[in-house]
């Protein structure tokens, strides 16, 4: 009976290992399983980011390429009377300004060859690595902003009027077919122009500021009328590749700002309302083109010497003589005006000037009041004295030539000078005008970004 009860004692053992065996078989087959479904997952996951990313590639070559094609191959559109720029978007007809690429968007813009032009750079373009790898994006533009400006060309200083734009583009990008994509990915960024102003201070001393006297700088705004009450503002900043001197009675509506290796002196009668700021670089000045001048050279005194634009040699403006300049350009050799005499104009004119620049009679009549309406750019090195009269409005960019400022009169406007010295009593008034006007263009560029992918 002993021998019995032990036999039947290893049977219920028997039993027990194949449940515990039995157990550890489905443990197993349950971690296998789930380490199947996780390498799966982890596959469709790997897979899915592949794709979303070359979605999102696919999808920055359409906004890359646009902001290309607005550099190489656009215009702003003018005139600037066919849009409502008070609009966000800005709108043509009533409708929001779109170039179209995307299907089911239709271009609204005033010129049909653009439109055309847009399409097909931008609708459903097929970007293809090889016969098992290929995307397609396609990229809408709508006009932000608009506003109407005028530039130069800084190779040639030819001056056009053009607009400066911000655009939103949006640009989506499949990753396999549109019809069944493996990825896709939706790029919003916003590209913008602008200008630098060429006359962007009251004074640049490109080497160095002399301020002497008994000085005033400060700024005004000729749309809204003549300088003086409510029509005085303080934006009649200077600045200096250089240093900077201020040891006069001197009073600054403005900021000064001085070089990367120069150095600021302010005497102990300086008033500066603004900042004072020392550069991390150097200003650019670009360099007055080469032009060519005439061989006519003209003496006035006591009459008047009225000129149509074109190319002159030397001009001498003597005892109580006028020189008086028709609207356009203007090409001399030199001009000096003695005591008495004055250089006068009646509407937009731009004088070149190449060997000699005095203007120390009467100055300069500019009976608009908006020193826009006349440029002097003296591409000469000697030194170009003004001492103003009744009214000089005016901006000056002489880059090689010293320029001093005498005697008691206001000038209205912007000067550009190797070096800068004021003496004397004068007033120096920097139209605010200028930051719209001579602008030295910049490219489309990105300046804000946005990406969503699926």
């Amino acid at each position: 009976m002993r021998y019995g009860k032990n036999n039947l004692g290893l049977k219920h053992e028997e039993g027990m290992a194949l449940i515990l065996t039995l157990l550890i078989l489905i443990a197993l087959g349950m971690l296998s399983t789930a380490l199947v479904f996780s390498v799966v997952n982890e596959m469709n996951a790997s897979a899915a980011y592949k794709y979303t990313q070359q979605a999102f590639y696919v999808s920055n070559a359409g906004v890359q390429k646009a902001t290309l094609w607005f550099n190489q191959n656009y215009s702003p559109h003018l005139p600037a009377s066919d849009y409502n720029a008070t609009q966000l978007p800005v709108q043509y007809s009533n409708s929001s300004v779109l170039l179209a690429g995307q299907t089911g968007s239709s271009s609204v813009y005033p010129d049909g060859g653009v439109t055309g032009a847009f399409s097909a750079q931008f609708g459903n373009r097929s970007l293809q690595a090889d016969a098992d790898n290929s995307g397609v994006y396609a990229v809408n533009a709508t006009l932000l902003k608009y506003t109407p400006a005028k530039f130069i060309a800084p190779v040639t200083f030819t001056s056009y009027t053009s607009a400066r734009e911000r655009w939103r583009i949006n640009s989506l990008g499949h990753w396999g077919t549109i019809a069944k994509p493996m990825g896709m990915a939706i790029i919003t960024a916003v590209i913008e122009n602008s200008g630098n102003a060429m006359f962007d201070r009251a004074l640049w001393g490109i080497d160095s500021i002399d301020l002497g006297g008994t000085v005033l700088i400060d700024s005004y705004d000729p749309v809204l009328g003549v300088y003086g009450g409510a029509n005085i503002g303080e934006n009649g900043s200077i600045g200096s590749n250089g240093s900077i001197s201020t040891v006069g009675s001197v009073t600054i509506e403005g900021d000064v700002a001085f070089g990367p290796s120069g150095g600021f002196t302010q005497g102990p009668n300086v008033d500066i309302s603004g900042e004072i700021i020392q550069l991390s670089e150097a200003h650019y000045f670009p360099p007055i083109p080469a032009f060519s001048v005439g061989s006519s050279n003209y003496n006035v005194h006591n009459a008047t010497l009225s000129l149509n634009p074109g190319d002159y040699g030397s001009v001498n403006i003597g005892a109580h003589g006028i020189l008086s300049l028709n609207p356009g350009i203007y090409h001399f050799n030199s001009i000096t005006e003695g005591a008495t005499g004055e250089l006068r104009i009646s509407d937009v004119t731009t004088i070149f000037v190449k060997t000699s620049l005095n203007l120390s009679g009467q100055g300069v009549v500019n009976p608009s009041g908006d020193p826009t309406k006349l440029t002097i750019f003296y591409s000469g090195a000697s030194e170009m004295s003004m001492v103003g009269g009744a009214q000089a409005y005016v901006e000056v960019y002489a880059p090689n030539a010293p320029l001093k400022f005498v005697g008691t009169s206001d000038f209205y406007g912007s000067y550009i000078g190797k070096s800068i010295t004021v003496q004397g009593t004068p007033k120096i008034h920097f139209n605010e005008g200028g930051l719209n006007d001579h602008l030295l263009p910049q490219p489309f560029r990105i300046i804000n970004w946005s990406q969503y992918v699926y």
